[in-house]
């Protein structure tokens, strides 16, 4: 007999229950199948959130990066959780959000940069580092897919880390244009996005603009948003005509 799949989205906090939402509809969106998605937040993760634990629990981390929470105390936590039922079912980690494994807010993100990025602006891509620990990967290859697939192939691009080498500070001297924007590889608001982001007197110091974009995933969901608004109104137009 076949085992029984579950699928849990699990997000950091509620500071990313949209993005968790959004992927969990998605999921159910290609599964085709109706089944249930469930929902958890890692800071104050019940057991009521949790699907049952006769099969195989597949495990979605809403995290831009597979760092020590999703690597370690997140598995941790949900085999002593599910040990308290009695029960010890097989579990199956997806990649991190951030790993741009669903092409679609890849896609999506990329086309919105292509309209912010043009001549004499440069895109910096500010991540969270770890110290005395290798950095994430997601960041780089987040970075080298945008070399890639983003048009013109010219633009310059970098990346930095909070709290690790290379810095902003280090970082911003060397970009090349004279307009910065700044794409924060974090999923919502939080402490990094009030406190660490590149200041006006940094770029007003290197003669340079400065835009800082909202959070990967909230811009991913604004971008998402907007294009299906128009899609709906496309669709209700040809529909009243």
């Amino acid at each position: 007999m076949p085992k029984k799949i579950y699928k849990l989205c699990v997000s950091y906090d509620e500071a990313g229950a949209e993005l968790r939402q959004h992927l969990a509809d998605r999921i159910k969106l290609l599964g085709m199948d109706g089944a249930p998605v469930w929902q958890a937040s890692f800071r104050d993760m019940q057991a009521d959130d949790l699907p049952p634990g006769d099969g195989v629990v597949q495990i979605y981390p809403v995290f831009m990066q597979s760092g020590w929470t999703v690597t370690e105390a997140l598995p941790e936590q949900l085999s002593a959780m599910y040990a308290e039922r009695g029960v010890s079912p097989e579990f199956e980690f997806k990649p991190v959000w951030g790993a741009g494994e669903d092409v679609m807010p890849f896609l999506t993100v990329r086309d919105a940069l292509g309209k912010e990025l043009g001549p004499g602006t440069s895109l910096l891509v500010v991540a969270h580092g770890v110290v005395g620990k290798d950095l994430p990967p997601e960041p780089f290859a987040f970075l080298q897919k945008l070399r890639t697939f983003l048009w013109p192939q010219e633009t310059d691009m970098a990346l930095a880390y909070f709290g690790a080498s290379p810095s902003v500070e280090e970082v911003f001297p060397r970009l090349k244009g004279n307009r910065v924007v700044v794409l924060p590889f974090l999923i919502g608001e939080g402490k990094h996005m009030r406190e660490d982001m590149p200041s006006p007197e940094l770029a007003e110091k290197w003669g340079k603009e400065l835009e800082i974009l909202p959070p990967l995933g909230a811009f991913y969901l604004q971008k998402a948003r907007e294009y299906w608004g128009r899609e709906r109104s496309g669709i209700s137009a040809k529909t009243r005509d």
